[in-house]
């Protein structure tokens, strides 16, 4: 199973995303957005943990992207590993994730593809069938 494609918009960057469940939809998105930042390759070296909770899965899939970009902008750091659980609880979804990648600063290198700034709520859609999840989303550049 592919893990993205690229779709075609006017002015951002719309894809979509493949997962045989929610934590490979996740993880994929995580791919996905660091393949569109940078071609850069680096080693994990250092972990961070992310905790977030939302009412909705697409809530929290827009609060996942967002707090990769944030960061990967504020704190200088390229996330190549991913350890994603999702879970339901009392009706809330929550996700814990632990990322692995190594030191990085956007802002000193050449190696930027694009400039996302967020992941956006316009057209998104998030959506199960028989072969998995998939969902579709525009990266505001």
């Amino acid at each position: 199973m592919k893990k993205y494609e690229i779709l075609s918009h006017t002015a951002d960057i719309r894809v979509k995303i493949f997962g045989k469940n929610q934590e490979d939809l996740f993880t994929n998105s995580a791919i996905c957005l660091f393949e569109l930042l940078t071609d850069e390759k680096v080693k994990a070296q250092k972990t961070r943990r992310i905790e977030l909770s939302a009412a909705r899965l697409d809530d929290l899939f827009v609060s996942w992207l967002n707090e990769l970009i944030s960061i990967f902008y504020s704190y200088k750091f390229l996330p190549v590993k991913y350890a994603v659980s999702v879970d339901s609880l009392s009706g809330t979804k929550k996700l814990v994730a632990t990322i692995s990648g190594a030191d990085f600063n956007p802002y000193d290198n050449k190696s930027i593809k694009s400039e996302i700034k967020a992941a956006t709520y316009h057209n998104l859609k998030i959506e199960k069938d028989k072969k998995g999840f998939m969902a579709e989303i525009v990266f505001d550049v």
